[in-house]
């Protein structure tokens, strides 16, 4: 007994580190390309769990999941909570390409093609892949795992449904699925609204830039936002504190003004540098301006911004790509 309970939990472990390496790979990933994000969790199914899964049966009596624990993809899942909903596409086209993707399934477009309201979920069975293997990743190649993609009030929802039917005592109480069905309908008029309320923001931010005295005025995070939105209005908005640690990086390399930043991006081509980094989705304005800036300015970029922020990784990730714009540029 005492050995199958080590088993256990030594399995357990190299779970919780496997699920704890592709988060923080998410984390990264979600941040160098831009893509604005409230949060990442993750969880490691339990053994119970797992062996009530394992035991499920079809119709006909076969086991549904025959092959055990290694052919379970749900072992580890992924949560990534966003605050729009049309940032949902270009994550899962972002994770595809981070991870091998073997199944993506948008059960909400689904539901509404067929009439339906609400949310239903963006779900991708992933893998991490064996070769080039993300870093921080490498001791967990072959490891699949399930994401779920959704906004925060999706996320609210289902939480609280899944407490109230599955943890609670309504069974098939009526008047409770009315009032959940009343809700997800209130829910998806809010997330239209929320993707309103962003467009409106980049509007408003393109209209500052273009009213102000900028010659001397200092910038900072809103100030560079509202430069970028004028700029670059065909991308997507970045998280709010990327534009922080963008101030940052153009202050090591003397642009601290406003009308100096606006200077120096309107003589760079983003869409060149999109077309040479192949971007499969429109990335975030800060991802943007870090390519521009690494193209233009190359190994001095890399040495004066490569310890700017908490990414420990972002010299080697520099590196990669200033090779990429540097072999398809010439």
């Amino acid at each position: 007994m005492d050995q199958i309970f080590a088993e256990r939990s030594a399995q357990k472990k190299a779970l919780e580190d496997a699920a704890q390496a592709i988060r923080n790979t998410i984390v990264g990933r979600l941040h160098d390309d831009g893509l604005n994000h409230h949060d990442v969790q993750f969880r490691v199914k339990t053994a119970e769990s797992a062996a009530e899964k394992m035991a499920r049966r079809d119709h006909d009596g076969s086991l549904k999941y025959p092959g055990g624990l290694t052919k379970l993809d749900d072992l580890i899942g992924v949560r990534v909570i966003l605050f729009v909903e049309s940032d949902i596409d270009a994550v899962a086209i972002a994770l595809s390409s981070q991870f091998v993707c073997h199944d993506d399934e948008d059960k909400t477009a689904m539901m509404r093609k067929n009439g339906g309201i609400g949310y239903a979920g963006r779900h991708l069975t992933l893998e991490v892949p064996s070769h080039n293997p993300p870093t921080g990743c490498k001791d967990y190649t072959g490891q699949r795992f399930e994401v779920q993609i959704r906004t925060v009030l999706q996320h609210a929802w289902a939480e609280f449904e899944h407490d109230i039917r599955f943890k609670g005592s309504s069974g098939d109480n009526a008047e409770i699925s009315r009032a959940f069905t009343m809700d997800s309908t209130l829910i998806e008029l809010a997330d239209q609204q929320f993707v309103n309320i962003s467009d409106i923001l980049k509007r408003v931010q393109v209209k500052r830039a273009n009213d102000g005295d900028q010659e001397t005025q200092t910038l900072d995070a809103g100030s560079l936002q509202s430069v970028l939105a004028r700029v670059f209005p065909q991308y997507r908005t970045s998280k709010e504190n990327q534009y922080d640690w963008m101030v940052r990086i153009l202050a090591v390399n003397g642009i601290d003004t406003i009308s100096a930043a606006e200077k120096w991006f309107n003589t760079m081509d983003p869409d060149r540098v999109a077309r040479i980094m192949e971007y499969r989705f429109s990335p975030g304005q800060v991802r943007v301006a870090d390519d521009l800036l690494l193209e233009t300015l190359g190994e001095s970029y890399v040495d004066a911004t490569k310890e700017v922020g908490s990414d420990i990784n972002r010299e080697r990730k520099l590196r990669s790509r200033l090779r990429r714009l540097r072999s398809n540029g010439d």
